[in-house]
């Protein structure tokens, strides 16, 4: 059996795509996205009175004279992971002084490219046998779980045992250890080890499960991300940014407990790799999403000697 995993697409929606595409392109017969598949940012393209659109995008004010320009503009939006509404200039002027509208806003349309994305899912993986797992992360709103549990092709893993072919146990947890932007599922490391503990206590046998833990285990390697001063600006050295790490004490407390065949982490963008703790292969693909490039692991499984081969891969 060949599973393949990603995570941290952030709302992209090429990287999304792309996901869809790995049964095909890799022969996956397991996909997984481990968490934040949801993106950070809207994008006003505003009406002008010539007829024209005006967007300020990626750092460039762009305009979109013709549909199909304004086509172009929007899907480029939505492949960096960008969430683009159309407005009016004094409409998006209003918007910029009602903080409770811009949220509600940003909320619909994360739970709409959510939702299209799962009609996606279903159109092209329907009836193909393949198994799709996706969950929220510490970045998500709670909301994307409502969604993904009204699909009938993609499931969500999260405190839930699920089992894949050859009596492999898979479990999910999407909570993550406190992080300086307070993200919706930030939790203590006491909190995070309950959570863990809920579902990887009904796992029948831990050695052949999968762990999927979306933060990775402090220390790991697999968790070194740039210090931050009080600002939230990065504190540099030298030699660029100094890397410290900032993984889950509960995830590494956890894998050393119950030692699953593999734990699937992704989190930290920057610290991709493949590494032992005790028994339990560690894996954090990285992520790129912002430039389209899905990065993801390939893993071969044996139902009866467990995990076989682990390869990263970018495309």
């Amino acid at each position: 059996m060949k599973l393949y995993f990603c995570s941290d697409i952030h709302g992209s929606d090429l990287c999304w795509r792309k996901f869809l595409a790995a049964p095909k392109f890799y022969g996956a017969d397991v996909i997984v996205c481990g968490g934040d598949i949801t993106g950070k940012f809207m994008v006003p393209i505003i009406r002008q009175p010539d007829g024209s659109w005006t967007s300020p995008f990626m750092g460039v004010q762009r305009r979109a004279r013709t549909e199909a320009e304004l086509d172009t503009l929007r899907q480029r939006i939505a492949d960096s992971g960008q969430y683009a509404f159309e407005t009016t200039p004094e409409e998006n002027e209003a918007l910029e002084g009602n903080q409770a509208a811009v949220d509600a806003l940003f909320r619909r349309l994360v739970v709409e490219r959510v939702e299209r994305w799962l009609t996606m899912a279903e159109e092209r993986l329907r009836g193909t046998g393949v198994r799709i797992l996706v969950s929220g992360a510490n970045d998500d709103f709670y909301e994307i779980d409502q969604a993904l549990a009204g699909s009938e092709v993609v499931e969500d893993p999260n405190g839930r045992v699920l089992e894949l072919d050859g009596g492999i146990e898979f479990i999910g947890v999407g909570y993550g250890n406190p992080t300086p932007w307070h993200c919706p599922r930030d939790v203590s490391e006491e909190d995070l080890a309950a959570h863990i503990a809920e579902v990887a206590d009904r796992v029948r046998d831990p050695s052949h499960a999968i762990f999927s833990l979306h933060v990775p285990p402090y220390g790991s390697g697999l968790d070194f991300a740039p210090r931050l001063d009080a600002q939230l600006k990065m504190v540099l050295t030298g030699s660029g940014p100094e890397m410290i790490p900032v993984g889950s004490t509960a995830v590494r407390d956890a894998i050393l407990k119950y030692q699953p065949m593999l734990a699937l982490h992704g989190h930290i963008h920057e610290s991709k790799g493949v590494q032992l703790i005790g028994r339990t292969r560690v894996v954090n693909p990285g992520s790129e999403y912002a430039e389209g490039v899905l990065d993801g692991a390939l893993v071969d499984l044996d139902p009866r000697a467990g995990v076989q081969n682990v390869l990263l891969v970018s495309g």
